[in-house]
C-alpha cells in the first residue's frame, strides 16, 4: 500500500465506515448482505476505500442501496441547521450568521471536532462512481420502470382526485 493511500484512508476512515455501513444497513432490510470491507485498495487509477456486496430480488432496491449513503447529508443539515438555528423563541428559522461568526472567535477542541465530524459526513454521503452505476442500473431495470411508472400514475391519480 502506497504512502498517499495509507494517509488517506487513515483520514477518511470514520467517514468510510458511516458510508459503507449505510450500504450495508439498508441491505439488510431489501436484500441480503454478502460482504462488507473497509480496508482500502487500489483498481487501476482509483482508490476504492471500502465495499459491501449484496443480493437483491428485485434490481431496483439496488439502486436504494446504492443511495444509502445519502442520508448522511440529510444528518448533516439537520446538525448544521440545528447549530446555525435562532433562538426557539424567536419565530425566524432561518440560520443565523452572526452565532457562526462568533463561535469563529473563539474556537475550542469541540469545534475542531465538530469540523471534524462535518467533512466525515460530507464525505460518507458522497455517492463513489460504483454507487451511481448502482443506482442507475436498478433505475433502468424492468422493476425500476415498472416502479417509476407506477408512482407517476399514482401522481396523476391524485392530480385527478384533488
Amino acid at each position: 500500500m502506497n504512502i498517499k493511500l495509507f494517509c488517506r484512508s487513515i483520514l477518511y476512515l470514520f467517514g468510510t465506515l458511516l458510508h459503507e455501513f449505510s450500504h450495508f444497513a439498508v441491505a439488510l432490510f431489501l436484500g441480503k448482505p454478502e460482504g462488507f470491507s473497509i480496508v482500502p485498495k487500489t483498481k487501476g487509477d482509483a482508490l476504492i476505500f471500502g465495499e459491501v456486496r449484496a443480493r437483491v430480488r428485485y434490481k431496483v432496491l439496488s439502486a436504494f442501496i446504492g443511495a444509502a449513503p445519502l442520508i448522511w447529508w440529510a444528518v448533516l443539515v439537520v446538525m448544521v441547521k440545528h447549530t446555525l438555528s435562532v433562538p426557539p423563541w424567536n419565530d425566524m428559522h432561518e440560520l443565523n450568521i452572526t452565532i457562526l461568526m462568533g463561535r469563529l472567535r473563539s474556537f475550542s477542541l469541540q469545534d475542531a471536532f465538530s469540523l471534524w465530524l462535518v467533512f466525515q459526513l460530507l464525505w460518507a454521503g458522497r455517492l463513489s462512481t460504483q454507487d451511481i452505476k448502482t443506482c442507475f442500473g436498478g433505475i433502468v431495470s424492468l422493476s425500476g420502470l415498472v416502479l417509476v411508472a407506477s408512482a407517476l400514475l399514482l401522481v396523476q391519480l391524485f392530480r385527478f382526485i384533488g
